[in-house]
């Protein structure tokens, strides 16, 4: 998929049956309205930009569907990230050092997993160690947070 318009024929064609929801917000099972396919897709939106789909057969999808029962793939978004970089994806080159995209993922990956390395959020998210050591001193993007008095000072 790529500049062709590819992807926007694609998703036109798939609707979605359910969404994960909760903590992983970036998961769907969808299904192709020409073919009949199931499809577990992981929208990633902050690092790569990217959408990541994985076919799920009538059982997998039943599962899902019924017992909320999902395939692990996609299932933290720390095994999002690490599916991007197996397929050799290049995250997203942020000119905002302290990007609230970079800041909430560096959270949302030590949340999920509170021993993960700053050497592991580093590479993950694409930045340098010292980079992402920065990004977990932030503190939470929001009311009172760096990032909101930063906009509040710029009227933003």
């Amino acid at each position: 998929m790529g500049g062709d318009g590819l992807d926007e024929r694609v998703f036109a064609t798939i609707e979605n049956v359910i969404d994960h929801g909760g903590d992983a917000w970036w998961l769907h099972l969808s299904r192709c309205e020409a073919c009949g396919q199931h499809w577990m897709i992981a929208q990633e939106e902050r690092i790569f930009d990217e959408h990541f789909l994985r076919r799920v057969n009538l059982d997998e999808a039943s599962c899902i569907i019924d017992h909320a029962d999902w395939p692990i793939e996609f299932l933290s978004y720390e095994r999002v990230l690490k599916t991007g970089h197996a397929m050799r994806i290049r995250p997203c080159v942020f000119l905002e050092r302290l990007s609230p995209s970079l800041v909430q993922t560096a959270e949302d990956l030590r949340k999920e997993r509170p021993e993960i390395s700053e050497e592991e959020i580093g590479h993950l998210l694409g930045v340098t160690v010292a980079q992402a050591k920065r990004l977990l001193t932030v503190g939470p993007i929001g009311r009172g947070s760096w990032w909101q008095r930063t906009r509040h000072r710029f009227g933003l």
